[in-house]
């Protein structure tokens, strides 16, 4: 099937329930493809009958930290309502058991190749369209051209027009399966594998991100690679935290700032009490980056500013708490405490690990540039890619 706009990442960023009627309809079975780029020799695709007569399953038993970001090619008969209906979809079919949407990896995508089979116009009035088409989704990491498992379906749909009827068809398709969570599942245990026999090169593009000042892409490619990748994991952790660092210090501006707005909120500093939210952003800038000294000036003109009783019982706080960063910093088990519930320095430091994911992902998104990947397009069938016209040959 021939593409006429450019393929472009559509990421749906609500997660919501669904329910799907059973169709009760028998298909024939259908072979599932397995296009060149897979990861392992001999990896098995997952060949679906019938999936809407698949008996659902319970998500107790599945889960996948691996995060997926759908992504759906702009078919021809899909219109924009249908791409927003398969991303929705996917997405809050992936979030059942995983993790999908703005947040995730966009190294790995879960996308589908959709076929027409046949194309029934009625004579009635108004006029028919009576279509059965063949889905085959894939998981693939973009940047390696890898394919590493396919999960392939097949629909039937009518409606008033092309699009219509692919809507009809995908809105009683069901995914709560255990075929469909199987799927997600193997492609997770390829990834993991992945991470592992081939550590060195993602830790090689994180630092090639850093050497571009990236730090942002630098930390989120390695924050991606999850605790469940036991060879890479503890390989990639510490170069993850030097560049989470990095990033704090290329920003630290903005932590700068934010520590000023909690200090401008004590009216009276002579009688202010102990600020955590001001020293939570205070802990989080680096003494060797290049605000620090602005920062440190700040803070030292707030204490002189304290009546003395008062900064006896700042710096006593303040003690306590540089004794509980550290201590956190150290052992991550600390994290789970009780005594952990409010500390603002780990609220502010997740928020700014949470920043920094958002713009890593950004800039990643630009390095990948999916609608210009002739391997993607070959992948989901669409063509040839021109970059004078747009148009598929």
């Amino acid at each position: 099937m021939k593409l006429k706009n450019l393929f472009f990442p559509l990421v749906a960023s609500s997660f919501i329930f669904f329910s799907c009627a059973n169709s009760g309809e028998k298909k024939d079975d259908l072979n599932a493809k397995s296009p060149d780029g897979s990861a392992f020799d001999g990896a098995k695709t997952t060949d679906v009958s019938g999936s809407n007569n698949t008996s659902s399953a319970r998500t107790e038993g599945y889960s996948i930290s691996i995060k997926l970001a759908p992504y759906i090619p702009a078919y021809p008969d899909l219109g924009e309502a249908g791409k927003q209906l398969l991303a929705t979809r996917l997405n809050s079919a992936v979030s059942k058991i995983g993790y999908g949407g703005d947040g995730a990896n966009p190294r790995f995508i879960i996308g589908p190749d959709i076929n027409l089979l046949s194309k029934n116009i009625t004579s009635t009035s108004p006029t028919k369209y009576s279509n059965t088409y063949e889905v085959s989704l894939m998981i693939c990491d973009v940047a390696s051209e890898t394919v590493f498992e396919t999960y392939t379906f097949e629909l039937k749909g009518v409606g008033n027009s092309p699009e219509k009827a692919f809507i009809n068809a995908f809105r009683d398709f069901r995914f709560d399966t255990d075929e469909f969570y199987g799927f997600l599942v193997k492609g997770q245990e390829k990834i993991l594998s992945y991470y592992d026999q081939n550590c060195e090169m993602f830790i090689q593009e994180a630092n090639g991100q850093a050497s571009l000042r990236n730090f942002d892409a630098a930390f989120n490619i390695l924050n991606n690679i999850p605790p469940e990748a036991k060879k890479c994991f503890p390989q990639a952790e510490v170069k993850k935290i030097e560049y989470f660092q990095q990033s704090l210090n290329s920003n630290c501006q903005t932590v700068l700032a934010s520590m000023k707005a909690e200090l401008g909120k004590s009216n009276d500093a002579t009688a202010a009490g102990f600020n955590e939210p001001a020293m939570a952003y205070y802990q989080l800038i680096d003494r060797k980056s290049s605000c620090f000294k602005e920062a440190e000036s700040i803070y030292q003109s707030y204490l002189r500013k304290l009546k003395p009783e008062a900064k006896r019982n700042w710096e006593f706080q303040m003690q306590q708490y540089q004794d509980k960063v550290k201590k956190m910093e150290r052992d991550d088990q600390f994290r789970n405490d009780s005594t952990m519930a409010n500390f603002e320095y780990l609220e502010h430091k997740d928020e700014m690990q949470a920043k920094a994911e958002i713009e890593g992902n950004k800039k990643l998104l630009q390095k990948y540039q999916y609608d210009q990947l002739p391997w993607l397009r070959k992948v989901f069938h669409l063509g040839k890619y021109d970059p004078f016209d747009g148009v598929d040959k």
